[in-house]
């Protein structure tokens, strides 16, 4: 039996540590000393049995190995006292105890008394739960000798507690119990997330059912009440008396619904039901019934449901109205009292109907008794009762005269120009289908023309869209009186309109037509308070004899007004075959030049520009050639259709400033000593509005700087639309340095106003007028106009197409110092340049 040494201080002066000295296991009770007349002894036994009644004790050395185990405690591990003793107490608990055990031995060796819950495996192998106490023993010298562990067996009230606690954890909704101190003594998981409450509020034990409303209404879940007053009542109806149940629409979208139930002796139970489904699922309900009721009632068609003896059993307002019987009681007539007038042959389909048949018409014509009509759609089947059996039968009929005469306006509206009152190109292609047919049939020709107005997009700009429309309205109007006899006209969009003149076997009628086509717009139009000379440019193409269907007679039409237009306007351009050629000639050389730039087939020339300053090197005009793979080295005049496409001539522009410069920063590094790289630039470079963000990136990219590079503009690139956009990118790209040169200065309608205005660094005479000024005065005069005139505002001026040394001599006496000519050198490869500046050079010298 163990000693207990009534004497031993613990290392604690907790009041649980106080606690457990008066708690003496069983040898501490056999061993105390007995007081005199037996008293003490009596009540020591007494404490003893009532340990070893309702107490396990088991008593451990230092290591813990068992020393001393009562009985009970092996009754409920089920192993004899044999069996325990001198075994490690982790026999007990061979899978460990969740830390617990840890924490226990920490707690004891440090000489402290330990509370908790220990986990033990009876023999069986099953778990046992103890409440218990451990407290360590000190020997007369103060050193531990051994643990005392007194336990409770809560093995039961530990399986009730895991049963409510998975109760509380998967129960279908939130729950949270609230004790009589409004502290929330449990919850789970489904509460803080339906409630999205953050496990930190929880972090420092249950808290208070306050906290955690002050919490949602801080965060406004409440809505726009001030704090207090919103924590104010969640508390009144979370602690209400009675039990109430409410429902509460979350910031979150979910719909709650929650019960607050008192407890018996104190406290809260409150759950909290995710209804959101339910209440969509009932809100969806009620909406079908409703929306089902209000077909019923209020359905856009005629709808009658009869019984097997044709007796009205339902109907929408829209039958009582489609057959002039509002305000009368249809349930229960019979639908051939309400309608004599139904013909036997209707009788007997509704027979047929009641037999199970289906009968539809998509057009009726209803006579009724009193004279009136009905244009109806109608439709008939049985409906069937849950047994399959027919119940009746459903008619549905729709009143359909007024839609009859909608349609009749929509085809107008589709067919006709919304504008002019003209067919528009819909209709224009049914009259071309048409046309076609009756040429094939019958013989002759049809000619078919398009016309745009001239500079319309300038009217519109300058007048307004206003004013544009109703220049549109009255060339319209003009076409189509004019073309009266002679065929029809239409408006396509826009300003383009189509005629087509059926000319029989001849064309006697074609030339009239024409001349009253143009002699109708003769007479000025007035638009916006003043007077419009309006031309027009006209493409006509002949059925048979130009095409074989109608989308090449239009194509055909369409290339001869793009020939009226570049012939300069206001006339009218027959098709003719050489213009398909040569539609298809620009074509393929624009795809021709898009496989250039992938393959570069490009490359630049380089002709000198010859300063006759000492100390000033030649500058280089880049200049573009193709080396196209048929045709050989072309020059920019041999494929200058490419450059009518904006893009294209982007491209092409972006590509040659890129390959000058990056030719310029070749030479720069190997020493080629030249002055600047010329480049001219067309409005498509700048149309973007990005030109000299480009120009500025790819003189950083190439390392160049920007006084090295010229930029060459001709006049009608600054006098063009756009103007203001091109001023701005050449001012910056003058600010950053760049040289602006003036190309074919003198050729345009450039003003001393414009040289003032813009960035011009230097004017370049044009080669038209160096190449005869010998012979001719006015060219002569020209040529030393533009040179005094460049001095007196301190512009550098070039002249261009410099061949003769006669010409040299002339334009050296006018003070011209820098030429550009055959005289110097014709437009050579890159390859050649440092030869041409090596002889220039020595030239010079």
């Amino acid at each position: 039996m163990l000693q207990w040494d009534w004497s031993v201080s613990l290392d604690s002066n907790s009041r649980a540590d106080r606690r457990a000295r008066t708690r003496p296991p069983t040898d501490a009770i056999e061993s105390a000393p007995v007081a005199s007349g037996g008293g003490l002894t009596d009540r020591l036994i007494g404490y003893r049995q009532a340990l070893e009644e309702h107490f396990c004790i088991t008593v451990t050395d230092r290591s813990g190995r068992l020393i001393e185990v009562n009985e009970r405690f092996c009754n409920i591990v089920g192993y004899a006292d044999s069996e325990l003793l001198g075994q490690h107490y982790q026999k007990l608990c061979p899978d460990g105890n969740d830390g617990s055990i840890d924490q226990m031995w920490e707690t004891v060796q440090s000489g402290r008394t330990w509370r908790g819950l220990l986990r033990d495996r009876a023999k069986t192998g099953v778990e046992v739960w103890f409440e218990s106490i451990v407290i360590p023993r000190f020997n007369s010298g103060g050193v531990i000798e051994q643990f005392v562990t007194i336990s409770t067996d809560i093995t039961p009230i530990h399986a009730q507690a895991q049963t409510l606690r998975a109760m509380i954890e998967y129960f279908p909704g939130g729950l949270a119990l609230i004790d009589r101190d409004l502290t929330v003594i449990a919850t789970n998981k489904l509460y803080r997330t339906l409630l999205d409450i953050p496990e930190e509020l929880f972090a420092n034990g249950d808290p208070k059912i306050e906290t955690l409303v002050r919490f949602r209404a801080q965060r406004g879940d409440y809505g726009p009440l001030p704090v207090e007053e919103a924590v104010e009542q969640r508390m009144r109806i979370l602690l209400s008396p009675v039990p109430i149940t409410t429902e509460r629409n979350e910031v979150t979208g979910k719909v709650l619904e929650i019960r607050c139930v008192p407890v018996h002796g104190g406290g809260h139970l409150n759950t909290y039901l995710d209804v959101t489904d339910r209440r969509r699922a009932e809100n969806e309900l009620m909406r079908a019934h409703a929306t089902l009721q209000a077909f019923i009632k209020h359905a856009p068609a005629a709808v009658a449901m009869f019984d097997p003896d044709m007796r009205y059993i339902a109907y929408t307002d829209r039958w009582l109205h489609d057959y002039g019987l509002t305000g009368q009681s249809l349930i229960g007539r019979s639908h051939y009292e309400v309608f004599p007038e139904i013909p036997q042959h209707w009788r007997e389909k509704h027979k047929r109907i009641l037999a199970g048949a289906m009968e539809t018409s998509p057009e009726e014509i209803f006579h009724r008794a009193d004279g009136s009509t009905n244009i109806i759609r109608w439709e008939v089947r049985p409906w069937h009762l849950a047994d399959n059996s027919i119940g009746g039968m459903m008619m549905l009929t729709e009143e359909i005269s007024e839609r009859k005469r909608l349609e009749r306006q929509l085809w107008k509206l589709a067919k006709e120009d919304s504008l002019t009152g003209l067919p528009n190109r819909l209709q224009f292609h049914e009259y071309l289908q048409a046309a076609l047919k009756s040429v094939d049939e019958t013989g002759g020709q049809c000619a078919i023309g398009l016309i745009d107005v001239d500079r319309f997009k300038e009217t519109n700009d300058i007048l307004g869209h206003a004013a544009g429309d109703e220049l549109l309205k009255e060339v319209g109007r003009r076409l189509s009186t004019a073309l009266e006899p002679y065929g029809r006209v239409a408006r396509l969009g826009g300003d383009e309109f189509a005629v087509m003149i059926s000319t029989g076997s001849v064309d006697t009628r074609l030339s009239p037509a024409i001349d009253a086509i143009f002699d109708a717009l003769r007479t000025p139009i007035t638009v916006a308070g003043g007077q419009h000379r309006c031309t027009i440019s006209l493409g006509i193409s002949l059925y048979p004899s130009d095409a074989t269907s109608a989308s090449e007679l239009l194509k055909n039409a369409d290339l001869a007004l793009y020939r009226a237009k570049d012939l300069g306007r206001d006339r009218c351009q027959f098709f003719l075959p050489e213009m398909r050629a040569s539609f298809e000639r620009s074509y393929q050389l624009q795809r021709d030049m898009q496989r250039a730039l992938a393959n570069g087939e490009l490359e630049l020339f380089f002709q000198p520009i010859v300063s006759f300053e000492a100390t000033r090197p030649a500058s280089f005009e880049a200049l573009l050639r193709w080396n196209h793979p048929e045709r050989g080295l072309l020059a920019p005049g041999d494929f200058e259709s490419i450059f009518e496409d904006p893009k294209a001539a982007a491209d092409i522009g972006k590509w040659v400033i890129m390959q000058a410069l990056r030719q310029a920063a070749a030479w720069q590094r190997t020493g080629v000593d030249f002055g600047r790289i010329a480049v001219n630039v067309t409005s498509a470079d700048f149309a973007l509005g990005t030109f000299s963000d480009f120009v500025c990136e790819t003189l950083i990219a190439t390392g160049m700087s920007a006084d090295r590079l010229c930029i060459e503009v001709t006049e009608g690139v600054f006098l063009g639309r756009g103007a203001t956009g091109v001023a701005n990118a050449l001012q910056s790209l003058h600010d950053l340095g760049v040289e602006i040169a003036l190309d074919d200065f003198g050729t345009g309608f450039a003003s001393l106003s414009h040289l003032k205005k813009l960035p011009i660094d230097r004017l370049k005479v044009d080669r038209s007028f160096v190449r005869d000024m010998e012979t001719n005065p006015d060219n002569m005069a020209i040529v030393r106009t533009i040179a005094h005139l460049g001095q007196s505002l301190g512009i550098k001026v070039t002249v261009e197409g410099v061949e003769s040394i006669s010409q040299l001599t002339l334009l050296r006496a006018m003070g011209c110092e820098t030429m550009q000519g055959y005289l110097f050198a014709r437009p050579m490869r890159s390859s050649q340049v440092p030869a041409f500046i090596a002889r220039d050079r020595a030239l010079s010298a």
